[in-house]
């Protein structure tokens, strides 16, 4: 560059500079628009993006918590499963320790004298029970033991004598967990009480030890134990093998009543275990000692009623978390939709406003300056120091006004974000290609609008201009 345009491009610097300080009002409603457009174009972009990742992240944990909870409630039923199998085995322990609830006795038999002795009025024989253990339609039962009993002279007292059989097996029965459980345990039912020797009950046994002999309707027997305080007719029991029973009760090969347990106590299968039952021995009859069925039934059912209400709570809790991952998702939807709105479409009709406000400004300009104009027309001033007067003016507005709209347009949109639509500080990242696109675009854009005001103070023949002065 010579000396010369040196001075040129310094002098129209200058002029440039006091054509802003004389019309001040012209140039700052020029620079408010290009701010509220450069605001826009930056502020829409980044709230859009910033709540896009806030919400997101929101519907993110929303979903992990709906999972969270799918999961407690798929682990709960799996426990409740588990706890209701274990309670079933509990119980079958309970009612084991607690003894047979069915006896199955001689349909003759006395029922009244059974239910307030226990001691049944009929015999039927030994061998029922192994054609009851034998007959693969018998399903609702199990536990069988032969048992004969009668009331004898003891210690000058009437007491009750009970011949016990081991526990006849079932072989075609499958070998349940429970079974093979209280296997390994060796827990049978019943007693198995090895011949020679009895168990006394506790009213019994009181002053004697386990490996004394007593005597049993003249014949000597040894104490294998004595059992602890029961509070019934066990108390004043003598227990032996059924053999030596039946030879003392003088009645071989029979027995008056078959102790049985039922695999499920369950008030409806009564009639079920009967007809099984009756189906393979038509002498018989099954009576049910329903106390211990109701036991372990209520036992059950409040288990299975406290995971009801854990299961229920699961439930409900899972149903709100998604009622809420539905109801933020809707939201965040509706939310999306309107400031993508405003993004892409009212921001681009603010800026061409914008656009036209700046260009009816320059306009303006031009028309008031059509005197200065001429006059530097006159003193010979080419089209290239006019255009650069309008342009530049033009130029120096659009930059002015994108570092100001920027400032102020992250500044709102970091506010806005924050306060208005919950978006995380560190959410509002700013977008460096949409800056630069605001700084080269706003220059750009104001320049463009001044380009037809521009043209017109060109065309201006100085000689009419100043003649009309």
């Amino acid at each position: 560059m010579t000396k010369h345009e040196a001075q040129i491009a310094m002098n129209t610097f200058k002029m440039l500079w006091a054509e802003i300080g004389y019309r001040k009002l012209n140039f700052a409603l020029s620079l408010l628009a290009v701010m509220v457009a450069t605001i826009l174009f930056v502020a829409g972009p980044m709230l859009v993006k910033g709540y896009s990742q806030a919400t997101e992240t929101e519907l993110s944990e929303l979903q992990g918590r709906v999972a969270e909870s799918s999961e407690r409630l798929k682990a709960a039923g799996v426990e409740r499963e588990a706890e209701l199998a274990e309670l079933a085995d509990q119980t079958r322990c309970v009612m084991r320790d607690m003894g047979f609830n069915l006896a199955i006795l001689d349909r003759n038999a006395d029922t009244i004298q059974f239910l307030s002795t226990g001691l049944p009025s009929e015999t039927i024989p030994q061998e029922f029970v192994d054609r009851l253990a034998e007959d693969p339609g018998l399903t609702m039962v199990t536990h069988l033991v032969a048992t004969l009993s009668g009331e004898i002279d003891f210690d000058e007292n009437k007491v009750r004598l009970v011949g016990y059989l081991p526990e006849t097996p079932q072989s075609h029965k499958p070998q349940t967990a429970f079974a093979k459980k209280m296997q390994a345990k060796r827990k049978p039912m019943g007693y198995e009480i090895a011949p020679g020797t009895v168990v006394l009950g506790y009213t019994l046994g009181h002053g004697r030890k386990a490996g004394e002999t007593v005597e049993v309707l003249g014949r000597e027997f040894s104490i294998a134990q004595i059992l602890p305080e029961k509070g019934s007719r066990e108390d004043i029991t003598v227990a032996m093998h059924l053999s030596e029973a039946q030879g003392l009760l003088k009645k071989p090969g029979l027995i008056n009543e078959i102790k049985a347990l039922e695999c499920r106590c369950v008030e409806s299968a009564l009639p079920d275990i009967r007809r099984q039952i009756g189906d393979i021995l038509p002498q018989v009859h099954v009576i049910r000692d329903t106390s211990r069925a109701d036991a372990r039934a209520t036992q059950r059912a409040m288990v299975q009623e406290k995971h009801g209400r854990i299961i229920a709570s699961h439930k409900e809790a899972l149903q709100e978390r998604e009622r809420t991952l539905e109801e933020t998702q809707n939201r965040r939807d509706k939310i999306q939709s309107l400031m993508t709105s405003l993004a892409y479409i009212v921001t681009p009709l603010v800026v061409l406003a914008c656009a036209i406000w700046v260009g009816l400004l320059s306009l303006a300009n031009v028309r008031e300056r059509r005197t200065e104009i001429g006059i530097l027309r006159a003193l010979g001033k080419g089209s290239g120091t006019i255009a650069t007067l309008f342009l530049g003016k033009a130029v120096l507005l659009g930059l002015t006004g994108a570092v100001a709209g920027l400032a102020l347009g992250l500044a709102l949109a970091r506010w806005l974000g924050v306060w208005a639509l919950g978006v995380a500080r560190g959410e509002s990242n700013v977008d460096f290609v949409l800056l630069l696109g605001a700084l080269i675009g706003a220059p750009l854009l104001s320049a463009l609008a001044s380009y037809l005001p521009t043209l017109f103070a060109l065309v201006q023949d100085p000689a009419v201009v100043l003649r009309d002065q």
